[in-house]
């Protein structure tokens, strides 16, 4: 099984009963994935962006960590 599209080679393959164009592409715009990789831009290459990872947090749940500073 592919890793990143989860297919199998062999529904692909007309020899072993699949076939090419078995599957359609879809787009699909996530806003969550859009914030993160709008975020992701800045972080700086190098060292001080070593380990760093962007996600994401329920905003409720932010403002409440933010009032309790």
């Amino acid at each position: 099984m592919c890793e990143q599209c989860g297919t199998r080679a062999a529904e692909w393959d007309e020899q072993h009963g699949g076939d090419r164009f078995a599957y359609v592409t879809t787009t699909v715009r996530c806003v969550g994935c859009e914030l993160i990789a709008t975020e992701q831009q800045t972080v700086p290459e190098g060292p001080d962006g070593y380990g760093v990872r962007i996600g994401l947090v329920p905003r409720r749940a932010w403002e409440e960590q933010q009032a309790s500073r």
